[in-house]
């Protein structure tokens, strides 16, 4: 058991230890209260009592109290957990739904698709300048998006490509069902500056096709779509083209158990990744691919190997190829790629124990951020973890540093991953370009040594650190995950203001401003949550059928020359504005505090959008400097989640309110208890005082040796009639409570409650609990906190 000293020490005791503590503790008080109870003599009072605790005391002061230090120190814990999230500045309302345009497979001069057709079920969006192509299953769209129109996207040009009746009927042989046995296009690329590159899933029998971008006519005859397009379209791939070569990463069989890096078309070889080797893929998904300098580099998220003592463990990648591999020798890699490598990309809230965002969801292309080649990435946490997202920068000149660092090795199928000695690195660097004036002018000329340390080292050791070494945006309060990012680096009248626009599984949108930092720390300053507004049309992509699934957010692109966003749902493609100004017009304090750079207060009393190079006199300030002076108005920036969805509370303050409710608690409690206490003993002091004799039977209002102070002559007791108090471990009139606290990451355990009979209810039991219940809610740590307080009653 826990016991308490008045000199404020507390230490765990054995029952053993902790009796034989105290009566050194009683014995130490001068015999008042050891050597009563064997010595029974005259009170101070002039009263002898078989009470030896009642006995009166020196009073002594309380003794320092650590729960407001306690409360304190869990305040702070409290505030440091994650970064603050803010809620919008503004949100839009629903009603503005009804007036973004949206496409359900409409054609010329039909308001609604033709009756008894099937519902869109869109898998890929292109935008090419002022044309939106839209891949269906079994169909190709053409739209154009001017002239802008307020009602219904509609297409030009629809190609139907189905699959014909021998694929669908193996494909069915084969068990899957019937709407799987569909073409549904999976690869929609811009092959040139008239020539559409198209790949569908064909029946479980992927295909590829050519097709004039302004007739959607075919050009030349189908080729396979192995390695190219996945047989299933629940399947993840991606795909670009570059220098006239058609880089993919898909699944190449009917299983999907053999994922690939491809490349093919163009006049170079065809390469693949090395096949079934777990060191290179472990199941991968991929999210997305970008050309940089003389690399293309492709993100995806996969189960680390090199974490296998930890069972499945999600990481998220980026590996890169050489544009100019020619593949390996007839002995080691022919056919394959002796360029490929592959790191972990580190998305984490820093801290003792760093929180990791290991999902990757979704990448941009490469944007000039503060001068800096820069990736915006939106990760998030696995799905049997706490709910959350984050927004990562990354610096691709740090992403290719990485790529020249040290290699990770598993010397053997039982060891661990460790860095390799750079003594042991072969030269010239495994990895690198080829090129004609080097030692080996194409890496066909590598010898052996070089493609045999390529084969089984593609892991990197180190992982690329995001700009900051911190998340730009992390929410943690939304039921839904964060999926999708666009991004604006030329925002506002003078293009000079970046906007971060974040969509999450559902549709609803956040869009945030950033301030990019163009010094070599690559932080960024806090981000302005702007405004929060929802992008899918119950009304015309559907209510009901197919739940979430069917209002999934599969792509978010910015259409700049109309200032405004395309969101892609299966059903549906609904065109949304990046800004809502009208809705501050007649209140300037609105409009300007609104820290839109798309917004700005024009001189006749309106709020106006202010897209890229507007000209005119107009008023905005981003800086979030105050707005006192402008006058106050009605509906001052609309409440998000000051109106919050019911059952969303920060995450701090869930923490802060718990902590301080039951620390809070403790001390009342400790307080109510001692007082109780005290008032029995002095009621009980007082009791004997009447009596005349040790042995008298008192009695409520009695006097004397007579029962009842009648009189008839003496009634001796050898037990007083009132039960024995519990004897106090104490001063008389204080009383003890332990509390202890466990604090976990999004996560409060807490015990409380008074000492019963010498022992504390809270034991140091808890400490094992404490842990146990923040790994089983996956915190990054544990904090265990305990106080043994001794509250004394006021007399």
């Amino acid at each position: 058991m826990f016991y308490y000293y008045p000199n404020g020490e507390c230490l765990w005791r054995s029952k053993g230890q902790a009796a034989a503590a105290r009566r050194r503790h009683l014995s130490a008080e001068g015999g008042t209260a050891g050597h009563a109870a064997h010595q029974p003599g005259p009170s101070p009072a002039g009263l002898t009592s078989r009470r030896p605790d009642l006995a009166m005391r020196t009073p002594r002061a309380p003794p320092p109290r650590p729960a407001p230090l306690l409360l304190l120190l869990l305040l702070g814990r409290a505030n440091g957990l994650f970064p603050e999230e803010p809620p919008p500045l503004s949100v839009a309302p629903r009603d503005y739904l009804n007036h973004y345009p949206v496409f359900v497979g409409s054609g010329p001069g039909r308001l609604t698709p033709t009756e008894g057709a099937d519902d869109l079920n869109i898998q890929r969006v292109l935008r090419v300048n002022r044309t939106l192509f839209i891949g269906d299953r079994d169909n190709l769209y053409r739209v154009e998006l001017e002239p802008p129109t307020t009602t219904e996207l509609r297409y030009q040009r629809k190609l139907t490509w189905r699959s014909n009746p021998s694929d669908i009927n193996v494909c069915r042989m084969k068990g899957k069902q019937e709407g799987e046995c569909r073409n549904f296009v999976k690869v929609l690329l811009l092959r040139d500056e008239s020539t559409l590159f198209v790949c569908g899933s064909n029946a479980f029998n992927p295909v590829c096709a050519n097709y004039s971008m302004d007739t959607l006519q075919p050009l030349g005859d189908n080729i396979s779509g192995m390695a190219r397009c996945p047989y299933d379209p629940k399947h993840a791939n991606v795909a670009l083209f570059s220098e006239g070569m058609l880089f993919t990463a898909t699944v190449t069989d009917f299983l999907a158990i053999d994922a690939v890096i491809y490349r093919s078309l163009g006049d170079r070889p065809t390469l693949r990744t090395v096949k079934h080797d777990s060191k290179w893929f472990k199941e991968p998904y991929f999210v997305h691919a970008v050309e940089w300098g003389s690399h293309i580099y492709f993100f995806f998220r996969e189960i680390a190997m090199e974490l296998n003592y930890l069972e499945k463990v999600v990481v998220s990648r980026v590996a890169r190829v050489c544009k100019n591999d020619l593949g390996g020798s007839p002995r080691v890699l022919e056919k394959q790629w002796t360029s490929f490598l592959k790191a972990r990309l580190n998305c984490s809230v820093p801290g003792d124990s760093h929180f990791y965002f290991n999902v990757l969801q979704a990448v941009t292309g490469v944007v000039s951020l503060g001068g800096r080649p820069v990736v915006l990435a939106v990760f998030s946490t696995p799905s049997n973890s706490i709910p959350g997202s984050a927004v990562c920068a990354f610096d691709m000149t740090q992403v290719a540093a990485v790529f020249e660092g040290r290699f990770r090795e598993q010397k053997s199928p039982e060891s661990i991953w460790t860095p390799v000695p750079e003594d042991q690195v072969p030269r010239p660097r495994p990895g690198c370009c080829a090129a004609p004036g080097m030692q080996y002018n194409a890496s066909s000329a590598f010898p052996d040594e070089i493609l045999n340390f390529v084969k089984t080292h593609p892991l990197m050791d180190e992982a690329v650190p995001s700009l900051g070494h911190a998340p730009w945006i992390v929410r943690t309060l939304m039921r839904h995950q964060l999926t999708r990012v666009a991004v604006d680096v030329g925002a506002g009248p003078w293009g000079n203001h970046t906007v971060v626009f974040l969509g999450s599984e559902v549709g609803t949108v956040l869009k945030f401003l950033i301030w990019p930092n163009a010094s070599t720390s690559g932080t960024t300053g806090p981000s302005v949550f702007l405004e929060e507004f929802e992008t899918y049309r119950p009304d015309r992509c559907g209510r009901s059928g197919g739940g979430e699934a069917g209002q999934r957010l599969l792509s978010l692109e910015l259409d700049t020359a109309s200032g405004g966003l395309l969101a892609a749902f299966p059903r549906c493609v609904v065109r949304v504005p990046v800004a809502r100004c009208q809705q501050y017009s007649g209140c300037m304090k609105n409009c300007i505090g609104s820290q839109d750079p798309y917004c700005g207060w024009a001189p006749d009393g309106s709020c106006i959008f202010l897209s890229s190079g507007t000209r005119g006199a107009f008023e905005q300030d981003v800086s979030g400097a105050s707005t006192a002076g402008l006058g106050d108005c009605t509906g001052l920036l609309r409440a998000s989640l000051a109106e919050e969805r019911a059952g969303l509370v920060s995450v701090n303050l869930l923490v802060t309110s718990s902590v301080a409710a039951f620390v809070v608690g403790a001390v009342v409690s400790g307080f109510s208890v001692g007082w109780y206490v005290g008032l029995r003993e002095r009621r009980a002091g007082a009791f004997l005082s009447n009596c005349t004799t040790p042995f008298s039977g008192c009695q409520p209002g009695g006097g004397g040796l007579g029962g009842g102070g009648t009189g008839e002559g003496p009634h001796l007791q050898t037990q007083p009639p009132h039960p024995p108090l519990s004897r106090p471990l104490l001063n008389p009139g204080s009383w003890r409570v332990w509390v202890c606290v466990c604090v976990c990451v999004h996560a409060v355990f807490v015990c409380k409650g008074p000492g019963r009979g010498g022992r504390c209810v809270c034991v140091r039991a808890h400490e094992g609990c404490c842990r146990r219940v923040c790994v089983s809610r996956r915190a990054t740590r544990a904090v265990y906190l305990s106080v043994c307080e001794v509250v004394a009653p006021a007399a």
